[in-house]
This record gives structure tokens, sequence and C-alpha cells, in this order.
């Protein structure tokens, strides 16, 4: 079974003990019942349902389960208790103390749905409460219209699930401002972590996930290469051109890496690919497939020939010197004519 995340590890605690306290809850309530009547049997009915729910949820349950199910039975019954109330209060009960607990529905709405759609939830429910609740209510009133007291009881049930609204729309209003931060620190984190024209990680970015590797003791190796002559194309074509050349580059450079591996922009037409787990000999077989497939001719501007220095991580622990030693490797390709692949000695 995959490891759960934090978050869901919480949730399904915080369902698995409050399943629990509302079983005991409500026997407890039961049991001290002097009279119990069929009404009060949906006590023991929603109990069973809880103890269902943490049996799920200790079984392993999907959350998602789990959680529509608590909100099903929990919002079913809190509308039958409140209209079986206010049925009742026409006869001279009071409030019943369950009904206490009824703000769990329009929690569990916004723990469940995104806020727009809880909102949108919490509204239905509260309707369907006060409308089913108006009928229970005058259908209860045989013996009369109702005294201060039982107004009183009345207004208490529907005004407090009215207050259950309007502080759920309070928490959908925090819910959706934390949502456009979340967006808004995601578009930020995507600004420094991407090159902006290229797609692929930015210098910052790609320096970390080397860092990263070499602190983590795991092999690998490194590829820089740099685009032989690119002065030439924008002077020649235009930097328009020369964007797309660089475009067209990194396209079919992640044509050939794996998921795991990494290709940074670390400045003008200079690339760097880092290999987790790749040795120096595999490297140097992929940055000679990647030195053919750069120069294959294409109609998305003129052709482009691009240099390699390669090299392995090996006892390196600083990202400055794999750097340099690839730096070093990769000036011998280009001193020997261009267009080729280079490893770094020693």
């Amino acid at each position: 079974m995959p490891e759960r995340d934090p978050i869901d590890r919480l949730k399904r605690g915080v369902y698995f003990g409050l399943a629990l306290a509302g079983t005991f809850s409500l026997v407890i309530g039961y049991v001290v019942l002097t009279h119990p009547t069929r009404e009060n049997d949906l006590l023991l009915v929603y109990a069973a349902l809880l103890v269902a729910v943490a049996f799920g949820v200790a079984l392993g349950a999907p959350t998602r389960w789990i959680e529509r199910f608590a909100l099903a039975i929990t919002a079913l019954f809190f509308l039958a208790m409140t209209w079986l109330n206010l049925h009742s209060i026409g006869h001279g009960a009071g409030v019943w103390p369950p009904l206490l607990w009824g703000g769990i529905v329009y929690l569990l709405a916004y723990v469940l749905f995104p806020p727009k759609q809880a909102y949108a939830f919490a509204w239905r429910y509260y309707v369907v409460l006060l409308l089913g609740g108006l009928v229970a209510l005058q259908l209860g009133r045989a013996h009369g219209p109702l005294r201060g007291e039982q107004i009183n009881d009345t207004l208490q049930i529907l005004l407090s699930n009215l207050g259950y609204l309007w502080v759920s729309r309070v928490l959908v209003a925090f819910g959706l401002r934390a949502e456009a931060d979340r967006a808004q620190a995601k578009q930020m984190q995507k600004l420094v972590d991407t090159d902006a024209l290229t797609g692929c990680l930015s210098r910052r970015r790609f320096l970390e996930e080397t860092e990263a590797l070499l602190e983590s003791g795991r092999p690998g190796s490194l590829i820089l290469f740099d685009l032989d002559n690119f002065k030439q194309i924008n002077d020649t074509y235009g930097h328009p051109t020369g964007d797309r050349v660089l475009m067209r580059s990194v396209k079919r450079t992640l044509h050939n890496l794996r998921e795991e591996d990494r290709l940074g922009r670390l400045g003008g037409e200079e690339f760097a690919v880092l290999l987790p787990g790749v040795g120096l000999e595999e490297a140097l077989r992929l940055a000679e497939r990647l030195r053919r497939a750069l120069e294959a001719p294409s109609n998305e501007g003129p052709p482009a020939t691009a240099s390699f220095g390669v090299v392995e991580t090996g006892r390196l622990r600083t990202t400055s010197e794999l750097l340099a030693r690839a730096d070093r490797a990769l000036y011998r390709a280009k001193h020997a004519g261009k267009n080729r692949v280079a490893a770094a000695r020693g």
C-alpha cells in the first residue's frame, strides 16, 4: 500500500477519533433517556453508521469515500433530527441536545469540497432543513398556536443553523484567498525555477538539483554543452531566429532524456544535463546521441551544432568543481574543432 501524505493521515486520524467519540456520545445519550421514543432510535442508527466510518478508516478504505459517506449520514441524521424536533415543539418538547452538534455538517462540507462547492452545498442543506422544518412545525401545531418558549426554541434551531451557514461563508472566503495565494506562489516559484524562453530549468534551480545529488552521495554524471557559433546565427538571422534555435535544441534534448534527468539553461546558449545514477561511459553515449540530434537539419531555422563536455560526479562534492571540470572538457571539444564530445580527465 502506498504511503499516505501527512495531511491525509491527519484527516483519517481525525475522522476515526470523531467517529468513536460521536458513537460514545450517542450511546450515552440514548442510555440516559428515561422514556426512549422511536425518534430516539435514530441515535443508535447514527451511532452504528459512525462505527462503520471508524471501521472504514481502520481497514484502509479510500479517504474520499469515507468523507462522502460521513457527510451523507451526518447531513441526513441532522435533517431528520431537526424536523422531528420542530414537529415535537408543538407538543411541548424543548431543543434536543444532539442538535447542538448540527454545525458539523457545514464543517464537513468545507473539508470535503472546494470552497465554492462547499458553500453551495451548505446553502442547499439549509434551504432543505428550513423548508422541511417549517412543514414539520406546522404539522406539530395540532394543539394551537406556539407559546413564547416554543417560539424561542424554534428560532434557536433555525437561526443557529443560519449562523453556521454564515460561518461557513467566512471559511469559504478564507479558503478562496488561500487558493489564490497558493496559485500565486506556485506561479512565482515556476518563474523562478523555469527558464522563460525554453521552459527548461533555470540556472538557479539546476544548480540546486545538482547540489542535492552531490549531497546525497548518489552516483551520476553531468553533460555541459554549448551551441557552436551561436552569436553568428543571431547576427545573421536575427535574435527571434536565434530564440527558435534555442527552443528547438531544448526540445530535441528533452526527447532523449529520462524522466529523472534534469536539463537546465545556465546562460545564453549554454546548457547542462544532470544524469542521476548514470556512469561516465553511458553519459558519453548519451552526449553523442544529443550531438547528432542537435545537428540534424530542420525547417525551424538554420542548422546548429553543439560541443559537449562530460564529467562523472565520482568523489566530487561541490557543484562549482563539477561544473569547472565539465567546462574544461567542453573547452577541449571546442578547441578540437567543435561539434564533438569530450570527457573530463582524471
